[in-house]
């Protein structure tokens, strides 16, 4: 097996190394050099970083038709495995490989599409996985070859469910690759995640306690929860505890920072209970914990979020 792996993002290199010290890696597909946080150089993808450390060929192309294909072609690859790369296949590009296999960070058929992680964890699931698939013409709807579950208990961020599943994906991976078994379809009816857009972040503060509690760990690092309090957005990076640890009735308007509580955060009433916010971003200052903005801004007791 001779794999071109496509792929982008962070969660996607731990993988990489893995192929690569089984001496599977025959190149790297990921996408361009994007401009940086300050827009005046470009950045490497991830992928691309841990490609070259370890001195495999990249290719970086903006489209995959003939160009691409022709320089795909001269690395002599049997296998395209992607993981989170960014970009749809063509039938063409297809049909160059005899195997074409993705990761996608659920388990099929939930959550196919682009942001599976974010949407696990906003809609407050029990569980979510890996699963190794045949890529198809639809969107993450090939066969499945194995799925490898992963337990949620209700604390994790994006941020922190996609350092697990990258430090899970190679163990999986290299398992499956070894004595691949036959693909088998998906079972369900299937649901789909999309782009994760920055009013995704706005809370509603009249919504269910669980509900604002999932939002703000599935909005962070990006695109991060947020509402309004005089007048400015104030971001809200971190809750305390897990869904178990929400409290209600709430007896306060939705939204009103009730208190501070010590080892927990602001206590802030929601539609049916009480939020603790352990960490905030207030305007032009940094990330800091409840305490250190009450602190600041001791006023803030009393207020409501909006």
């Amino acid at each position: 097996m001779r794999i071109l792996y496509a792929a982008t993002g962070d969660i996607a290199v731990p993988l990489l190394g893995q192929l690569a010290a089984e001496g599977l890696v025959g190149a790297v597909l990921t996408a361009p050099d994007a401009p940086g946080r300050r827009g005046k150089s470009l950045v490497p993808s991830p992928v691309k970083v841990k490609a070259l450390e370890l001195g495999i060929p990249v290719m970086q192309p903006e489209t995959l038709r003939t160009e691409a294909r022709a320089e795909a072609a001269s690395f002599s690859c049997d296998t395209l495995l992607s993981f989170c790369y960014g970009k749809i296949f063509g039938p063409r590009f297809l049909a160059m490989f005899g195997r074409k296999l993705n990761v996608h960070p659920s388990i099929l058929p939930r959550y196919r599409g682009c942001s599976p992680i974010y949407a696990a964890i906003r809609a407050g699931d029990s569980e979510t996985g890996i699963t190794l698939q045949e890529i198809a013409e639809g969107v993450d709807e090939g066969d499945i070859y194995g799925c490898l579950p992963i337990a949620l208990d209700g604390t994790e961020t994006q941020e922190s469910l996609e350092a697990k599943v990258a430090s899970l994906a190679p163990g999986f991976v290299s398992a499956m690759l070894a004595s691949l078994p036959d693909p088998r379809p998906q079972e369900g009816d299937p649901s789909y995640s999309g782009f994760i857009a920055k009013e995704d972040g706005r809370i509603d503060f009249s919504a269910p306690a669980a509900e604002i509690h999932a939002q703000i760990r599935a909005c962070y690092p990006w695109p991060k929860a947020y509402a309004m309090l005089d007048g400015a957005p104030l971001y809200l990076t971190g809750v305390y505890g897990s869904v178990a640890d929400v409290h209600g009735p709430a007896c306060e308007a939705p939204g009103t920072i009730v208190a501070l509580e010590k080892g927990k955060g602001l206590k802030v009433a929601a539609g049916d209970g009480y939020v603790y916010v352990s960490r905030v971003l207030p305007p032009m200052r940094k990330e800091m914990d409840a305490a250190s903005f009450v602190n600041g801004s001791r006023d803030a007791i009393g207020k409501v979020l909006s």
